[in-house]
């Protein structure tokens, strides 16, 4: 994983040159996180691990919801951005900000209550990510994380054969690996329970975005109808790209 690693923190803190965290104050939560934040429920008074926290804006609404943040990304660039994020709009919040790789957090053991984080499990090394997980949560302590998944023999399909040719475009790195079944059971070897939610059915949105990246109306198109396909046939949900993973130690 030593190369995985350099890459991820090489793609992620060219981002990060380019931002500018004056100018980047709190936002609402996205569609997204508002799915990932009600799966999570109050955060008032627990001790977070936010595993890939990016340029912070989960780190920023957690922080407002009165958790103390413990906040790791494996760019340091990215690290800097949500320090300085939350030094300057979210003072009074309890925040730790470090650069560390998800697999060695440096976190000391059994003193989190809840680990959480949008879209890196797929970024990681997943046995030795819930071997940590597991070592840093409290007993009856929660992981909760939105992920992409490859349950979709279509979409995986795609991601293998046309994802970086034919002109469809890459909108992340080539070490990216969608949960698969294998992922969920090794899981589950390690925790006491994990449960899978599927919060909507991403299936024609994504498909619009790879193949018309400069129209954005196929995409609003494509989100409706898997708005509507979720709504009314739920037995197609696990197959959308979208999925919380809920782990309990």
């Amino acid at each position: 994983m030593t190369g995985v690693r350099e890459r991820e923190a090489a793609h992620h803190d060219r981002f990060a040159a380019a931002l500018d965290p004056a100018s980047m104050p709190p936002t609402e939560p996205d569609r997204l996180e508002r799915m990932l934040l009600e799966e999570i429920g109050p955060v008032a008074g627990l001790r977070v691990l936010e595993l890939g926290c990016g340029h912070g804006d989960l780190t920023l609404e957690l922080l407002e919801r009165g958790a103390s943040v413990v906040a790791i990304d494996i760019s340091p660039g990215m690290v800097d951005v949500t320090r300085e994020r939350a030094q300057r709009f979210r003072p009074a919040g309890a925040l730790e900000a470090r650069a560390a790789p998800v697999e060695a957090s440096g976190v000391e053991p059994a003193s989190i209550d809840l680990v959480t984080g949008k879209w890196i499990l797929h970024h990681v090394d997943l046995a030795e990510a819930a071997r940590e997980v597991h070592r840093v949560l409290r007993p009856g302590g929660r992981g909760v994380f939105f992920e992409n998944h490859a349950l979709n023999p279509l979409l995986s399909i795609g991601r293998r054969h046309l994802v970086g040719h034919f002109g469809v475009r890459r909108f992340g790195t080539e070490d990216e690996h969608p949960l698969t079944r294998a992922d969920y059971a090794l899981w589950r070897s390690t925790f006491g329970s994990l449960e899978l939610a599927y919060p909507d059915f991403h299936f024609f949105g994504l498909l619009a975005r790879q193949l018309f990246t400069r129209r954005p109306r196929m995409r609003e198109a494509g989100l409706r109808l898997d708005d509507a396909l979720w709504r009314r046939l739920p037995a197609l949900r696990p197959y959308g790209y979208h999925v919380i993973v809920s782990a309990t130690s």
